[in-house]
């Protein structure tokens, strides 16, 4: 597939690059979009445990520091650094360059990127953006790229990759819901195989900083689609095609000897009560795939998923309940808990394995043009709170809580489907394409129901005709 200029990311031409000393300082080649798509490189991430030492080019290492320093920062710090055959490197995301920081060399692999990051979680994060950026390279202008995060050194993970054959992207679903539709617990197939590309998507992440100064105009209180729900759940910890070297049913995200962390401990909390997704059959056996939810506490139902925006939830609404259990926690139609097992809590491959799922979870929702905020740090105060407020059950102590609905547009720009703070026609094509629905459908796309009336008719097309061309001035993503 022909790659071109991911023409969003404006850096200096990288002088020389000597692919016989490895990598030097200095700013790194403008990053390549290789146009495969969100679902596709989360279906086909798998790890590889034996890399090749053979260096990488400048563009290799330049995509996939560029996807790494994409990610949000939670705590209050994050470095990124490489380490190549010639020595250590400190990423500046911002001017997308290198300076030397220590003569330290890849011990594994062709390089690695090693994190410098007050939380694990986030370093989870930023691992997950580059290891699909990874994927993505394997079919591109580029010789493909296979990555694992291995222990060694300090911190104690690195992400390896190395320079070697990989297998095809695959969009082959590996998991349906064992349970029928219309019962309870049911979640449609998700899509393998999205429209978007991933390095696009990667810098638009459409991530809410703060839950009092949303930059993009804050969560709109839609419910989410079935659809989306299947989809963002699969996304963070579904199952895909591939098996582990130990002959457990891969996962979109990898796992310190495929243990799985979060297995039974992800918890969905939205109008319909709080569900947990399970990714394995009844008999949890991490051979197994599945993908359905499982009710834990019963919901108020789907009466504002007409799209009712603002007012006041139900008392005996879970997500009521759950953002007074945790301070500054954003106003949302959906939450999803990340739990893990309490012998389990404290470790760094489990801490690492939830910024995993959140990562994935942040991508997909942006690919579908929802936003998604983070909160992690939990105090044991709010993690009790949680539980009480969920029916959580103690054993799964939560770690972070993923907060996603559709951003709510400027009153000034209102039309602005796509989120890229202008109106016009490719508004308008997400306008048609679900025409005359509502939320029971499968074509209803909250982001063009601009007046938040659960159905997208003439109301929404006048709105868009108003600012038609229209354009804001709150800063896009770059």
């Amino acid at each position: 597939m022909k790659s071109t200029v991911l023409s969003i990311v404006a850096v200096a031409a990288w002088p020389v690059f000597c692919q016989a000393q490895g990598l030097a300082a200095g700013s790194l080649p403008t990053p390549i979009v290789t146009k495969n798509s969100v679902e596709t490189c989360l279906n086909s991430r798998y790890s590889q445990h034996s890399l090749s030492k053979t260096v990488a080019s400048a563009q290799q290492i330049s995509n996939l520091l560029w996807a790494a320093g994409r990610a949000p920062v939670t705590g209050t710090y994050r470095n990124i650094h490489v380490a190549t055959p010639t020595g250590r490197y400190l990423y500046d995301p911002l001017s997308h360059s290198l300076g030397r920081y220590s003569n330290e060399v890849a011990s594994d692999g062709g390089f690695a990127i090693i994190y410098d990051a007050q939380l694990d979680f986030d370093a989870g994060v930023m691992f997950m953006s580059a290891m699909l950026a990874c994927v993505s390279l394997g079919r591109s202008t580029e010789s493909p790229v296979a990555s694992c995060p291995k222990a060694g050194g300090y911190p104690k993970t690195r992400l390896i990759f190395g320079v070697q054959a990989v297998n095809e992207l695959k969009t082959d679903l590996a998991a349906h819901c064992s349970v029928a539709q219309g019962q309870a617990g049911w979640l449609p197939d998700p899509s393998m195989a999205g429209e978007n590309s991933l390095e696009e998507v990667l810098a638009n992440l459409k991530y809410v900083s703060s839950p009092f100064d949303f930059a993009q105009g804050g969560f709109a209180q839609t419910n989410l689609t079935v659809q989306q729900v299947s989809q963002i759940l699969w996304a963070g910890y579904g199952c895909t095609a591939h098996v582990t070297s130990n002959g457990r049913a891969g996962l979109t995200v990898p796992s310190a000897n495929a243990s799985y962390y979060l297995s039974r401990s992800i918890y969905l909390v939205n109008e319909d009560g709080v569900r947990r997704y399970q990714n394995r059959d009844a008999s949890a056996s991490p051979s197994t795939k599945d993908h359905r939810l499982e009710q834990l506490t019963a919901g108020t139902g789907r009466q504002r998923s007409g799209g009712e925006s603002g007012g006041s939830l139900p008392s005996g609404d879970a997500r009521l309940s759950l953002q007074s259990a945790v301070n500054g926690l954003p106003k949302a139609p959906c939450y999803i808990v990340l739990c893990l097992d309490s012998s389990n809590v404290g470790q760094e491959y489990a801490q690492l394995e939830a910024g995993f799922a959140a990562g994935n979870m942040l991508i997909q929702a942006s690919a579908m043009g929802l936003g998604c905020h983070f909160k992690p740090s939990l105090t044991s105060a709010e993690q009790k709170s949680i539980q009480a407020a969920t029916g959580i059950p103690a054993a799964h102590v939560p770690q972070a809580i993923v907060s996603i609905g559709p951003i709510e547009a400027p009153a000034s720009l209102e039309g602005d489907a796509n989120h890229d703070n202008a109106v016009d026609l490719e508004d308008y094509v997400i306008l048609s394409k679900c025409w005359l629905s509502s939320p029971s459908q499968g074509q209803y796309d909250a982001r063009a129901d601009f007046n938040r009336d659960g159905v997208v008719n003439m109301a929404d097309l006048r709105l868009l005709a108003a600012n038609w061309l229209g354009t804001s001035s709150t800063e896009v993503l770059p």
